[in-house]
């Protein structure tokens, strides 16, 4: 699961989004630069968030929660939220 999206008006920022279910690899980009790493292979839990700030004159904080089904979650669609400042701005299922 790949996706894209932009924070910001005065000092816009991109983020970028991948997910590979197979492997378990997550990275979270902002302009290009690694802002999350995450590998995972084994979750007990079905909702996992990743966090942080964006931007320094015009700060915001982003929020991605992914959830996953309860069984063999490997092999289905999961749902992505999108939060920036608190607010929910796009949702992905993937």
């Amino acid at each position: 699961m790949q996706f894209e999206f932009k924070v910001g008006t005065q000092e816009p920022h991109q983020v970028h989004f991948s997910f590979n279910q197979v492997n378990g690899d997550l990275k979270i980009l902002v302009d290009g630069q690694p802002v999350v790493e995450d590998l995972r292979l084994l979750s007990i839990s079905l909702m996992k968030r990743y966090e942080f700030n964006v931007g320094v004159q015009e700060p915001h904080t982003v929020r991605i929660e992914k959830q996953r089904k309860l069984l063999l979650a490997g092999f289905r669609k999961q749902n992505y939220r999108v939060f920036v400042d608190g607010k929910l701005i796009q949702s992905y299922e993937g």
